[in-house]
């Protein structure tokens, strides 16, 4: 798709960076309605990205920083302490991604501390339930592999109104797309012009520390620079990381999964030996006594028969159930028992072999409301519907 060269401009502990030579699809940024979303396309260096998404989402970033950071999670005595602790962690960001985030800052009048805030007050703060799993191989019909992801969190109404897809072309590294918000960098539920999917699942109970990358500037990350799953890997196991976190990474081709599991001192690495790989909130590889989630804050799953699992066994459950016959009409994200319906904000089904996802986003629960279809291509996103 794209012709790469070694850089040597964007060096990210210690890994090994591509720039890429390409011709962006939309080379001064692009906004468009796509099947009833909104769609960004972003191209250049780290002021250049941020400059464009200010003029092309000014307006509902200001609303995002102002309903998450300054009436949300920094409201009142919070505000202190989450500044001070995205600081710290912004020392540990690349300056291409601190120069996006000061041009972002300058281009909607906003206080770059908030703007860095915005992006980081997940690993500040902590609080996210997420879901993810990737099946490939014998497991599905056509040996193609299959990611689905659930965001669960909380988002003080941004969601109804900011939700987007966001595609980079960045002048260093890969062409990637990203479901977001607007004002929001990093990375989410992301994917690659190489088919490297990659979606972060907060962990709990390891080291967690503010000293590192943020998880969601992880997930980006991943996708700007790795080209198969293994690079990915390597990635995470060379770059100072800050809290607990189950890491998903699949695709490629030929296609591989795994789920990451790290805290700020230890990686472990769960392979997808066995065609599939699930994750939710809990540690299993990294040698933590974490209890389990029996999803008590939503009574939705109560109702459910399996509820005593917990919810990256119930996907476990529904890939071994259906294994061999998997394929593009089973979306095991939106199944009873797997996402937090309460505080489901995005829902998505990953086709990276295609280069093609199915995203639901803006009202909760999203698992619940319609996926629109899309493809990543040398044009940027399109509809395929």
């Amino acid at each position: 798709m794209h012709r790469f060269r070694i850089a040597t401009a964007f060096l990210l502990a210690s890994t090994c960076v591509w720039a890429s030579e390409f011709v962006a699809p939309y080379p001064a940024g692009h906004r468009t309605r796509i099947n009833g979303y909104t769609v960004m396309h972003l191209a250049g260096d780290g002021e250049q990205l941020g400059s464009q998404h200010a003029r092309l989402a000014g307006r509902l970033a200001r609303r995002v920083l102002r309903d998450v950071i300054l009436e949300g999670e920094g409201a009142g005595a919070s505000y202190d302490g989450l500044v001070k602790g995205a600081m710290v962690m912004e020392r540990y960001l690349p300056a291409e991604y601190r120069a996006e985030l000061r041009a972002l800052a300058a281009g909607i009048g906003a206080n770059y501390r908030d703007v860095v805030a915005l992006q980081l007050f997940g690993d500040v703060q902590r609080g996210q339930m997420c879901t993810s799993y990737a099946v490939f191989g014998p497991g599905t019909t056509t040996g193609e592999c299959i990611v689905g992801r659930n965001m669960d969190f909380w988002d003080h109404g941004a969601s109804r109104y900011g939700a987007c897809i966001v595609h980079y072309t960045p002048s260093v590294g890969i062409p990637f797309m990203t479901v977001s918000w607007c004002g929001i960098t990093n990375g989410w539920t992301a994917m690659n012009a190489y088919g490297i999917v990659c979606a972060n699942n907060s962990s709990y109970g390891g080291h967690d520390s503010i000293h590192g990358l943020s998880t969601c500037f992880m997930v980006r990350k991943v996708v700007q620079f790795a080209r198969t799953v293994q690079e990915g890997v390597q990635i995470v196991k060379n770059t100072p990381r800050a809290c607990g976190t189950n890491l998903i990474i699949a695709g490629g081709n030929p296609p591989d999964a795994a789920i990451v599991e790290f805290d700020h001192k230890q990686v472990a690495v769960r392979w997808a030996t066995r065609g599939y790989v699930a994750a939710s909130n809990s540690f299993r590889a990294l040698g933590r006594d974490t209890p389990r989630e029996y999803y008590e804050s939503d009574p939705l799953s109560r109702q459910d028969p399996y509820a005593w699992l917990s919810r990256d066994e119930m996907l476990e459950k529904l890939i071994r159930e259906n294994f061999g016959r998997i394929d593009d009409t089973m979306n095991f994200a939106a199944a009873e028992g797997v996402p937090i319906r309460s505080i489901n904000l995005h829902s998505a089904l990953l086709l990276p072999q295609r280069l093609a996802f199915r995203v639901s986003m803006s009202k909760a629960p999203a698992a619940d409301q319609p996926y629109r279809r899309y493809r990543m291509t040398d044009r940027g996103i399109v509809s395929d519907e």
